[in-house]
């Protein structure tokens, strides 16, 4: 309500996508039912079928549209978790979160005066209230757990302008990043750039001398490696590996705290170092990082979500790179914009980053 699908759905359209509403599927039901099509009475059949056909229903019931009609689709009004396990079900979705404060969401739905929306601020909060959640069983309405379980999150609150070239940017990095193309003439199985890229981070992770993870990351720019750095000791210095322990662990220390006290110099602060050596300028450039775990028998572990630690992203901004993918644990990457970081400070603080610290940090 007032995040702005719509204008999501219609740039998707304009793509080439078909659509398909989890709320059309319910105005369908609803006439069966006999029943009228109003906002509460949708919502109200909408929890129905779940409570009838389990929580992912809706999902379900579009997937079986979409795989019927073959191509590629856009599916919203995505409204609890349930529906989006179902729609993973799919190995090709993706699922988008669009985030508005509420305050735009009451300014926006006040201005536009459509039919069937409530007409006060109160009134207005209140539903937003419900769709996140407050007052809805657990098959209910849970969109603010929806939004978090997103693959990614686009934030929604300028122009149109804005929104579209966010979601064209996204739309583009998901076919850069598709498994290898297959070429029919030459029948060549050929990696895109980024996975290209994230694999060269993959082998310099191999050089890491952390007991615990093994960290890699490639600089590009212009289409062309600038630098390389790994989780590693100060040049002419004793790594972990050497000594046979790691520091932190002999002395205490939890995981994410205290890094002064890591021998190690992570690999994205190696990769700018290095650069800084060759005198080569960043600026526009986009880094690369790959992490596995390492076990203690000293074999390789695991792949990682390897997203940069909060010293680093920091480090990442002032050096003016421009995005940074990330190897994931699923097998995939994940393409942060630094630019979406530097709005989402602007807006908030530092401590609200929620891929460091998870959710929301409550002020006090």
């Amino acid at each position: 309500m007032g995040s702005g699908k719509g204008e999501a759905v219609n740039i998707l359209k304009k793509l080439g996508f078909r659509h398909v509403t989890l709320s059309s599927l319910i105005r369908e039901e609803a006439s069966r039912r006999g029943r009228a099509e109003t906002r509460d009475e949708l919502v109200k059949i909408g929890n129905e079928l779940r409570r009838e056909g389990g929580a992912g229903i809706l999902a379900k019931m579009a997937l079986e549209k979409v795989l019927e009609g073959g191509g590629d689709w856009v599916i919203d009004g995505i409204r609890n978790p349930a529906e989006i396990e179902e729609l993973r079900k799919s190995p090709d979705s993706k699922i988008v979160g669009l985030a508005v404060n509420e305050e735009l969401i009451v300014e926006r739905i006040l201005s536009r005066k459509r039919d069937g929306d409530a007409l006060s601020r109160g009134d207005i909060l209140k539903k937003i209230a419900r769709e996140k959640g407050k007052g809805e069983p657990k098959d209910g309405q849970q969109v603010a757990k929806c939004i978090k379980m997103a693959d990614i999150i686009i934030k929604n609150e300028g122009e149109l302008k804005t929104l579209a070239e966010k979601f064209l940017k996204y739309y583009n990095s998901l076919r850069s990043m598709k498994s290898a193309k297959f070429m029919k003439s030459k029948k060549i199985i050929r990696p895109s750039k980024d996975e290209y890229y994230l694999d060269l981070a993959k082998s310099v992770c191999r050089r890491a001398t952390c007991l615990k993870v093994e960290i890699g990351a490639v600089i590009i720019k212009d289409d062309q490696v600038v630098a390389t750095g790994y989780c590693g000791s100060p040049r002419g210095t004793k790594s972990s590996l050497e000594h046979g322990f790691c520091l932190r662990k002999k002395l205490g220390i939890p995981s994410g705290h205290r890094y002064e006290m890591c021998r190690s110099v992570h690999a994205e602060q190696n990769a700018i170092i290095n650069a800084a050596r060759a005198g080569v300028s960043l600026l526009g450039g986009d880094m690369y990082i790959y992490g596995k775990t390492r076990n203690e028998d000293g074999s390789e572990g695991g792949v990682i979500d390897a997203f940069p630690c909060f010293i680093c992203k920091k480090m990442l901004i002032n050096c003016g790179l421009k995005r940074v993918i990330c190897s994931l644990k699923d097998g995939g990457a994940k393409i942060f914009e630094a630019e979406d970081w530097i709005r989402e400070w602007k807006k908030q603080d530092i401590i609200d980053d929620k891929f460091q610290y998870g959710e929301i940090a409550k002020k006090t």
